[in-house]
């Protein structure tokens, strides 16, 4: 048997390992590239010229349009509810300070906490026995 040399033996190991150690193909290599088409320049004269006319034409129009500003309402008038403070009387006649109206036909004294019921009786209410 002949004896193969040992260096020629390394170099015979040291080819499929170079073949390993080869950097990769770029990507483009194997597949085409597709780039996408180049965009117009921003001193494009065309362009430019209808932008200026565009903005010319918006600051030349009013704002509002043609229509008139709108003016001011007057709020109308507050009716009274049915809880609007208004002048309590006792069954004699007397006014009585304190009273908290309460709802339709009722009003709290506000120094005792009770509640009595009342009817309309001229300007205001009159407490119910």
């Amino acid at each position: 048997m002949k004896r193969i040399p040992l260096l020629l033996l390394a170099m015979l190991a040291a080819v499929p390992a170079m073949a390993q150690l080869r950097p990769a193909p770029p990507p483009t290599q194997t597949r085409p590239v597709s780039l996408p088409p180049p965009s117009k320049p921003a001193s494009d004269a065309t362009g430019q010229a209808a932008d200026n006319a565009r903005l010319r034409e918006r600051l030349e129009r009013p704002a509002l349009g043609d229509r008139p500003a709108a003016k001011p309402t007057a709020k109308p008038a507050a009716k009274p509810s049915p809880t609007a403070a208004v002048p309590v009387y006792d069954h004699d006649g007397r006014r009585l300070n304190g009273m908290r109206p309460a709802g339709p036909g009722r009003v709290m004294d506000t120094r005792t906490g009770r509640y009595h019921d009342t009817v309309p009786s001229g300007d205001g209410v009159r407490i119910v026995r």
